[in-house]
């Protein structure tokens, strides 16, 4: 059934309803979930451009490539509309910030259990990490409104999460390693939990953490957030080519504020011992950013209202983002590993085409049944990104895994890829039917 956003003219040049919920956002999400379950479940026989780019310092990009992109677009469109929301129930800057803290940190912190999981000799048999994603599911669960005997069971489901995570934290082993710790120092041995390179869900917290700040502060003039952008993939390049305080030794008029630059540069060392800032705080971070720039323009007080509007500012963002790529490729060319500018800026231009093309078809042109598929994925992230590695280890523990996974190792990349895809559905039907059911996560 045909739906009208403004339930009267949905003209190109008719404004959208202020109280419009923009789908096409959520359906993003949604896909992109999709994508993500697909693309790593695929088998060695699938296409080799629906895998990631081998050898993994090659010049080029996949389809697999542009998930984690994706991501980070999808998180920086959502922040001037939470950001929105939260100004319009009486939030102050000050109050968001803090939420945007916590919310990395929830991040940063899953990130680092993701990353972890894989190399745990604790219980053995690959089951610590199935057993830390349900806890974290339970543990980040927000209790369902309604019968008190309902959100009671919830509760003690959301306790008995968080009490299980501790105590699989409490007992996490890996092989050990002489490191340094952060406000500790050498430390022989080691043995528990590493950050690495922080894992997917990591590296979201901290771009994310970079980007909202800076939305915060620069506010909702679009300007000054490409402005932004564009200092964030400079931010990069310095990062790999000697860091900000390369040549300040070569310039003596800066004598006066030395010492001020000298312990600028030792704060960023520190904190870049623990973390890519040249990633995080560059190109990863210009991409949420980007989302950022897109999602100005679905605010209520956007001077983009229309969809004819939206559409041309998203046609011409896009050109500028192929446009930088194109410029930026002669520094490091394509690559997801390095996280290089045209990496980031051609996967940002890429993600406003799609969201432009959902845009026109669900919110414009009102043919929105279809998002049923993706809709529970999109609305419950969380849930998706966890649930795939527990239903494999489910399966592996149950017995069947090899009739019902059998499709992985099939010489056939016809049979692999639509294995791979019943089994992306499949993930994005039982998050659904765990959201109907009552099972909520956020941070």
């Amino acid at each position: 059934m045909r739906q009208n956003m403004s339930h009267g003219d949905t003209s190109p040049t008719a404004p959208v309803a202020a109280s419009a919920r923009v789908a096409s956002v959520d359906a993003m999400r949604g896909l992109t979930i999709l994508l993500m379950v697909f693309v790593n479940d695929l088998g060695p026989s699938a296409p080799r451009w629906l895998g990631h780019i081998q050898p993994p310092d090659a010049d080029g990009m996949t389809v697999a490539d542009l998930v984690f992109p994706w991501f980070l677009f999808i998180v920086g469109v959502s922040i001037p509309l939470a950001s929105e929301r939260a100004s319009a129930r009486g939030a102050t800057t000050a109050g968001q910030f803090g939420h945007v803290l916590a919310r990395s940190v929830g991040l940063m912190v899953l990130g680092v259990i993701s990353n972890n999981s894989g190399a745990d000799r604790s219980l053995g048999g690959g089951s610590w990490g199935p057993l830390a994603f349900i806890a974290i599911l339970l543990a980040w669960s927000v209790p369902p409104d309604g019968p008190a005997g309902r959100r009671a069971a919830f509760l003690a489901l959301k306790g008995a999460g968080a009490l299980g995570l501790l105590a699989l934290l409490a007992t996490y082993r890996r092989e050990p390693v002489d490191t340094s710790l952060f406000l500790v120092g050498p430390v022989e041995g080691w043995a528990w939990l590493r950050t690495g390179w922080w894992g997917i869900l990591g590296l979201i917290g901290w771009s994310y953490l970079v980007a909202a700040t800076l939305t915060l502060w620069l506010g909702r003039r679009r300007e000054w957030l490409a402005g932004a952008t564009g200092v964030l993939i400079l931010v990069h390049l310095a990062m790999r080519n000697g860091g900000p305080f390369g040549r300040v030794a070569s310039k003596p008029w800066l004598g006066p504020i030395r010492p001020l630059i000298d312990r600028l540069e030792s704060a960023t060392d520190a904190i870049g011992a623990y973390v890519n800032l040249g990633e995080v705080a560059g190109s990863l971070a210009a991409v949420v950013m980007a989302g950022c720039l897109l999602g100005s323009t679905l605010r209520r007080d956007s001077d983009a209202r229309s969809p004819r509007e939206r559409a041309g500012w998203a046609l011409t963002f896009a050109l500028g983002l192929f446009v930088a790529g194109l410029v930026a490729d002669t520094f490091e060319g394509i690559n997801k590993i390095a996280a290089t500018p045209t990496w980031c800026l051609w996967s940002a231009g890429l993600a406003v085409l799609l969201w432009l093309s959902l845009y026109l078809i669900i919110d414009v042109a009102g043919r929105r049944g279809w998002t049923a598929v993706v809709r529970p994925a999109g609305a419950n992230p969380l849930i998706a990104f966890f649930l795939h590695p527990i239903v494999l280890a489910g399966l592996s523990m149950a017995g069947p895994s090899r009739a019902v996974l059998g499709y992985k190792l099939s010489a056939s990349p016809g049979v692999v890829v639509a294995g791979s895809l019943v089994m992306a559905l499949s993930v994005c039907a039982l998050t659904g039917l765990l959201a109907r059911a009552g099972l909520r996560v956020r941070l």
